[in-house]
């Protein structure tokens, strides 16, 4: 509105006009494929991880409830309804979150990396998805593996406040140059691991993404 001064705290829910589309009811087929995905899950009982052994072992009480029914249809629409792969790329995702730590980030462990606010929960958009602002801008550590756990760590953060209802989020990336550091670009063995943890752990999240000051401005929509 006209007048109205700019809002200086962080959004804690979307505006009551921000709501996301009704979701299409499964059809008979989706559903009984569900079903089946539903009983594989029920009977994992091991998480198996080949890169580090030791963190191998039962099903943990947090890995059996972050086995929604939101979720496994996530990664059953991720694999065009195929209920084995689902379940094979399921176990996998279970895997790598162990053998990674992803549960094991601590806010003190991520904090050096947050203090310049190169990253931020930046509100919802129109449908309601929590929005994750990226500053390169703003990078202010050397390169290493805790710059990318920070990443996902916040990725992790915006699932928390999904409302009900929505699954994914909006990504805006900012690579205007600050004039302390021009090149905000990112390695490419960098850009590639994110790219395949994203596209193998984090199926069907993201649902809009918009790069503005680089080359190029893209609009990617999922």
């Amino acid at each position: 509105m006209a007048g109205t001064e700019p809002r200086k705290t962080p959004l804690e829910a979307p505006e009551p006009d921000c709501k996301p589309p009704a979701k299409p009811e499964l059809t008979a087929e989706q559903q009984t494929k569900y079903e089946a995905l539903l009983e594989k899950a029920k009977a994992f009982d091991q998480v198996d991880c080949p890169k580090e052994a030791a963190k191998s072992g039962p099903l943990a009480d947090r890995e059996r409830a972050w086995l929604t029914k939101e979720c496994l249809q996530r990664y059953l629409r991720a694999t065009k309804w195929n209920v084995d792969e689902s379940a094979k790329r399921l176990l996998a995702t279970l895997s790598w979150r162990r053998e990674y730590g992803l549960d094991d980030f601590t806010p003190e462990y991520i904090s050096p990396e947050q203090e310049t606010g190169k990253q931020i929960i930046a509100g919802f958009d129109k449908l309601g998805r929590p929005c994750q602002y990226l500053n390169p801008a703003r990078q202010n550590t050397e390169a290493g593996p805790r710059q990318i756990h920070h990443l996902f760590y916040m990725v992790e953060r915006v699932a928390d406040i999904m409302p009900a209802g929505v699954e994914t989020l909006s990504l805006l990336i900012n690579f205007k140059p600050s004039k302390a550091r021009q090149n905000t670009s990112v390695p490419i063995s960098t850009a590639r691991e994110v790219l395949h943890v994203l596209q193998n752990h984090y199926p069907e999240r993201l649902g809009k993404a918009l790069i503005i000051n680089g080359n190029v401005t893209l609009l990617l929509c999922n």
